[in-house]
Order: structure tokens, then sequence, then C-alpha cells
């Protein structure tokens, strides 16, 4: 995948300022762990997205949600869900996946999240 010209890039910027085209949020430094972590879920499920080639509605499917549910998630719109139906469809892609591997290093990972929020 190659970098857009800047023709491109204004073309899109345009298409934001509309309304015609959602941009992905972004969190900053000040951003809360629970904040981190749901933008961190968004952008693990985009990347198996793009990992296994789905379309949003084959994603929609997996996860057992609607298209614009799959859209927030993707646009990282993180004020709208909770840390605990992020994970939950993150787990669902995981376990569709049926990756040993994937799964363990979810289970891992969550449970370092958890113990250095508790801590």
């Amino acid at each position: 995948m190659s970098y857009p010209n800047q023709e491109r890039i204004f073309k899109v910027l345009d298409k934001i300022k509309a309304g015609k085209v959602k941009a992905t949020e972004l969190i900053d430094e000040s951003a809360s762990p629970i904040e981190k972590m749901k933008f961190n879920i968004c952008q693990a499920i985009l990347l198996f997205k793009r990992r296994h080639d789905f379309s949003n509605l084959e994603l929609a499917e997996i996860l057992g949600v609607g298209p614009a549910v799959v859209s927030r998630i993707l646009h990282c719109q993180i004020s709208k869900f909770k840390v605990d139906s992020l994970l939950s469809y993150y787990f669902s892609l995981v376990v569709s996946s049926k990756d040993k591997k994937l799964i363990k290093k979810f289970n891992e990972e969550l449970s370092t999240f958890l113990k250095d929020l508790a801590a």
C-alpha cells in the first residue's frame, strides 16, 4: 500500500469536513488507562480485520452486531463503548480464528492489564 498523494489527502479532508466520511478518533497522552485500553482494542480489531481480509459485513457477522457498530469500532469511537463490550468483540474474533497462540496471548495481555490496573 502506497502513501496517498497530496491531492488525495485534501479530497479526503474535504469529505471529512463535509461529514461524508468518518475520521478515526485518536486519544492523547492524558487519556485514562481505560480509554487507552478501549482504543487499543479497537486498533487490535482493525488489525485483525486487515490481516484476515474481512469485509465490514463479515466482521459484523462474526461479532453479531450491525454494520454501524463495526464502523464505530473501526473508527475508534471509544466513547460509545464500554470496555467489556469491546473485549467481548475482540475475544469473539480471537476465538473465531481458532489460533491457540493468539488466544493465549489475549489472555496474558488481559491478565497483565488487569494486574497493572489494580496496582
